[in-house]
């Protein structure tokens, strides 16, 4: 395998730090189960130890790259669509520091003020664009302007741990407003304006289930609510069936997404299915019915087998060189 297709992996390629991160995180749930399998917790630890050291690779080859190329970084962050990636570090940031709360905890703090700053820094400069008169077109919303504005809600699952309860909930109600918002522009966008999504980018249709699921978790840290037999408020219910809901327009898609080739933009998938699985699997411990307990196992079972098919995906495609994997 030559340098040349891996050392032009773009910014989005952090997508594939957060699937395995929201792989690690949702096995760590599992693993606390009480018919949990034996092996859970060594699955647990191989994910963990995957996400960092490929976020390190990563971290590596966007170095090579602005050093090598910085124009093409530059490309990247002054395009509509590509711009909105670049907060897939940050959010890799805040997920590895979730990560260290359970295996190395004197790194989530520093990882989580990283991530949450510049996570913050990220979106100011996103609006910024935004703004400018001129630089946006009625074809440019999509699902991936989610991950700098709504990303936000992300910050809770650490921040609370850490205690910092207040900022996380303004990161919270900051993450829910630009969600309504871009909710509105992201589905006129997509029912509206023709040409429709190009293949490249229908993948990030699953992001749409990020934000309520995310939501779902972080509502329930800051809102203190535990399995421990009380049943959910309204927003953790409205949140999950939310979930639910852009799971199943998801759906629709899938078919479509599957018959085209094999682009990194897939990684997009990964995240949104993991946040579904962690909410489905804590809202059963809620629940405690059959449909709940089904829709933990299935969203688990996809989630896992999704993600670790995208990492073998990825090398081979990279192995292979396929071209269309960074064009």
């Amino acid at each position: 395998m030559s340098q040349r297709l891996w050392v032009r992996l773009p910014v989005s390629s952090f997508a594939i730090t957060m699937g395995l991160a929201g792989l690690s995180l949702l096995w760590g749930r599992l693993s606390a189960l009480p018919n949990a399998p034996t092996w859970a917790p060594a699955f647990v630890m191989a994910a963990a130890l995957l996400t960092v050291l490929i976020f390190v690779f990563l971290v590596v080859v966007q170095a090579i790259r602005w050093i090598r190329t910085r124009e093409a970084v530059m490309g990247e962050w002054k395009h509509p669509v590509k711009s909105a990636f670049f907060s897939t570090f940050s959010v890799s940031l805040m997920l590895l520091s979730l990560l260290s709360i359970r295996f190395f905890a004197p790194l989530a703090l520093p990882l989580w003020v990283a991530g949450a700053g510049l996570h913050i820094l990220l979106m100011l400069l996103m609006l910024k664009n935004w703004m400018t008169p001129g630089y946006l077109q009625p074809a440019h919303p999509n699902p991936a302007w989610f991950i700098p504005a709504v990303g936000n809600v992300v910050i809770p699952l650490a921040g609370v741990p850490l205690g910092f309860m207040v900022l996380s909930w303004w990161a919270f109600g900051l993450g829910i407003l630009f969600w309504l918002v871009l909710l509105t522009l992201v589905l006129s966008r997509i029912f509206l304006v023709q040409p429709g999504l190009p293949d490249r980018l229908l993948p990030t249709l699953c992001i749409l289930i990020a934000p309520p699921a995310v939501s779902f978790l972080s509502w329930l840290l800051l809102t203190r609510q535990y399995p421990d037999g009380i049943a959910l408020d309204a927003g953790a219910e409205v949140l999950m069936g939310l979930s639910i809901f852009f799971s199943a327009m998801f759906l629709l898609s899938l078919k479509v997404i599957l018959k085209g080739p094999f682009f990194l933009s897939w990684w997009a998938m990964s995240f949104p299915l993991a946040a579904l699985a962690q909410g489905a699997v804590l809202y059963d411990q809620f629940s405690r019915s059959f449909s709940s307990a089904a829709l933990a196992s299935l969203s688990a079972l996809l989630a896992s087998a999704l993600i670790l098919w995208l990492l073998l995906r990825t090398f081979l495609a990279l192995w292979r060189e396929e071209p269309q994997l960074i064009d």
